[in-house]
């Protein structure tokens, strides 16, 4: 049996209790970021024993006894920390600053352990302003943790590293001013800026080197901050005339139990919807509203890309008919799942997982209708959706559902704004605006090919009936490159051919896709527009057959080759300034054929005045 002593402000008391087995706790190291909450610890040495609130565990000789003077910087400007998190402006300093807004100090728990990990000093206090704490120890405490925005007592009974990381602490209480109750937990959008929990690592004290010390401690929180930054929607196609008006906006699958500070270990898959089901988390949400007023805003524990969390948008659909009905929009936070996420997401932040310290920043845009229950998947296409993601800090990483202009089209049907290892690229997407057409066909846009499916090819003869895409009259509105080609498609008609069955040997076309087909001069005008950059202003001579921009083909090929080099190099047929000319499978007339020209004297066009029997380029497109 050993002695131990317990030192109060009350009075000193002797009791005995059986030693026991000393080991080294799990040592906490904490995800990195550039801007973290630093919070200096000076420490000052001083050789005698103090009655403070401090308790005393593991038995030492008392003329080894020390005091650690704890003061945590802060400029804390207002008593009461009364400042809810609710809708409106994200915290300015971004969690940078010690004392304010997502940086704010509370309770505070200071526990210090010897060389084995067992418990020496645990000393918990209400920080206050500009104020220094003491805290009686002994110099056998060589290791410290704090710990910031905790309940009173939450530490009680603890005796080791390992058993304060094994805590569990409820996110419930962050709807308090001071993380010391969790009575908000019924109330509807009710979390608090100010009482974000925090731990630092753990801080070696090494007494040999004099009295005074001055070792920095870092708080990092353990929560992630999930934002709805901003809500708009478009409709269009099939979609046009409808309305959508949000009703809820509210966090599922969230984790509300940090059941191991330093693994990051979670329980819980929670619902912040308002419904009775959800009483005891509808601080996870914001309840019911009539009209989008964010920013909104939610701090949720992390959590793993098993059944992931996702931000929920929750409203009444209109259709274009009149008719209503209840839809959700559920919102992976940092999906990157191959086909609904196509950018990259920040390396180490990890694909569909949330990470403590971390904000995620949402960016809403609404292109179709939601999904009927909560728990379903969204339909890709039917939301955009730009995710800033950041340690607290300034790094971001831009990630959305459904393609965007300029992405990279990969063998396996994905999408991404930038190339991802491992995959192969096959085109460049220059359209999300289908023909109505394919829009039936549930395609989403169009894709250039990274390669010519042919350099010296005819469109085919120019005698007979012509084959059903004859027209006189330009139609730079004209997407139904698709259907023209499957008329054609033999080899009687060798630019159709090559690029509808002949490429596919060399590229095949990727699952779900459309397959290869001859662009139409409508896609063909999508692409200068959309990837070449031009003007929608054009010499404009379209009752004759023809448009151009004087001077431009430069610039256009330039731009397009821009747009193919995040591929790779040498994986794609750069396109040339001049002396390049393209079929499309729209017809001028019985003998004559639409093309895009980029002609020697620099200028780029598209025209009909080409005759089926010449030879030209074959660029192939595809349906996505």
């Amino acid at each position: 049996m050993k002695k131990i002593y317990f030192i109060s402000s009350k009075n000193w008391s002797i009791f005995f209790f059986s030693s026991f087995l000393a080991y080294l706790g799990s040592y906490f190291r904490a995800r990195i970021f550039a801007l973290k909450t630093v919070v200096p610890l000076v420490v000052s040495c001083l050789f005698f024993i103090s009655c403070s609130s401090e308790t005393f565990f593991s038995g030492a000789d008392f003329s080894e006894s020390s005091l650690i003077h704890l003061a945590l910087s802060s400029n804390k400007s207002d008593s009461t920390g009364n400042t809810t998190r609710a809708n409106g402006t994200l915290p300015a300093d971004n969690g940078g600053t010690a004392g304010t807004n997502e940086g704010y100090l509370n309770h505070i728990c200071a526990a210090l352990f010897n060389s084995s990990g067992n418990l020496v000093t645990l000393h918990e206090y209400d920080y206050a302003i500009g104020s220094t704490e003491t805290i009686a120890t002994r110099k056998d405490a060589t290791q410290m943790l704090v710990f910031a925005n905790v309940p009173q007592g939450a530490f009680s009974g603890k005796y080791t590293i390992n058993d304060f990381y094994a805590v569990s602490q409820d996110l419930g209480y962050t709807t308090s001013i001071d993380g010391k109750s969790k009575t908000g937990v019924t109330t509807a959008n009710s979390q608090n800026m100010k009482s974000l929990p925090m731990m630092s690592a753990v801080q070696s004290l090494n007494w040999s080197s004099g009295t005074v010390l001055n070792p920095t401690v870092s708080l990092t929180r353990m929560v992630a901050r999930v934002a709805l930054t901003s809500l708009a929607q478009t409709f269009s196609g099939s979609y046009t005339g409808c309305s959508f008006t949000p009703t809820e906006v509210f966090m599922y699958n969230a984790s509300n139990q940090l059941t191991n500070w330093s693994t990051q270990t979670v329980s819980g898959n929670v619902s912040g919807e308002n419904t009775g089901a959800n009483a005891n988390t509808l601080y996870m949400g914001s309840g019911t509203i009539s009209t989008y007023s964010g920013p909104y805003y939610f701090y949720v524990f992390p959590h793993g890309s098993t059944n992931p969390t996702k931000l929920v948008i929750k409203g009444t659909f209109k259709t274009n008919s009149g008719s209503t009905y209840t839809t959700y929009y559920p919102i992976t936070v940092n999906s990157n799942l191959s086909g609904n996420i196509v950018s990259t997401v920040t390396p180490g932040t990890g694909d569909s997982k949330i990470s403590p310290n971390t904000t995620y920043g949402l960016s809403v845009t609404l292109n179709g209708t939601g999904v009927a229950n909560v728990s379903d998947e969204l339909t890709p296409t039917n939301v955009t959706v730009t995710t800033s993601v950041a340690g607290y800090t300034s790094a971001t990483v831009p990630e959305y559902l459904g393609p965007r202009i300029g992405d990279i089209l990969y063998s396996d049907g994905t999408y991404s704004v930038s190339l991802i290892s491992g995959k192969t690229p096959v085109a460049i997407v220059f359209s999300i605006t289908p023909s109505i057409s394919d829009r039936a066909k549930n395609y989403q846009g169009y894709a250039m090919a990274l390669k010519n499916a042919g350099a010296s090819l005819a469109w085919g003869p120019q005698t007979g009936t012509p084959t059903g895409a004859a027209s006189t009259t330009l139609n730079i509105t004209d997407y139904d490159g698709l259907t023209y080609t499957s008329l054609i498609n033999n080899s009687t008609y060798p630019a159709a051919y090559a690029a509808a069955t002949s490429f596919k040997s060399t590229v095949p076309a990727p699952s779900g896709t459309s397959g290869w087909f001859l662009p139409s001069i409508g896609q063909w005008y999508q692409i200068c527009i959309n990837l070449g950059g031009m003007s929608t202003s054009f010499t404009d001579y379209r009752t004759s057959g023809y448009i151009y921009w004087l001077s431009q083909s430069v610039a256009c090929a330039n731009a397009i080759n821009t747009y193919m080099a995040k591929a790779g190099s040498g994986i794609y047929d750069a396109f040339s300034a001049t002396n390049q000319f393209y079929w499309c499978s729209s017809e001028y007339n019985t003998n004559l054929a639409y093309n895009a020209r980029f002609d020697s004297n620099g200028n780029l066009g598209l025209y009909g005045t080409l005759n089926k029997t010449d030879t030209y380029y074959v660029r192939p497109i595809i349906a996505f």
